[in-house]
């Protein structure tokens, strides 16, 4: 019985998913700019709500690519972000972080929502 409770506490819990760790960073995000009187909107629009505004489109480096100069600095807080979380897996798997970063970009853009504006191989600007 010994033996299996210390396998058992040898299991790695699954790691949790992006879009679960996206969530918990939006939550945190808006409960600390409420914190300081910022209004969350202004400040942090999510890549979902850019995409479906046509103001960013996803590339398939795994990146987000302002398509409006407007949003321009909020897709290079995105990105930031994104880089961070590629660089960890990265390491964490011993692969190169654009390998990473194209893995995500294939499930980032299966996974965004209709009229999501995105890169094709050729460069090309296609709309979900």
């Amino acid at each position: 019985m010994k033996a299996k409770l210390t396998s058992m506490a040898r299991t790695t819990p699954p790691r949790p998913s992006l879009t679960r760790r996206a969530l918990c960073t939006a939550a945190i995000l808006g409960i600390g700019l409420a914190a300081v009187g910022l209004p969350a909107p202004a400040l942090a629009q999510s890549a979902d709500e850019l995409k479906r505004q046509g103001l960013a489109g996803e590339s398939l480096d795994g990146f987000l690519v302002a398509r409006d100069s407007s949003v321009a600095d909020r897709v290079a807080q995105i990105n930031a972000e994104r880089r961070r979380l590629y660089e960890q897996r990265a390491a964490q798997e011993g692969i190169e972080v654009s390998a990473v970063a194209r893995i995500y970009a294939q499930q980032i853009i299966e996974a965004s929502p209709p009229g999501t504006w995105y890169q094709s191989g050729s460069g090309q600007w296609v709309q979900k």
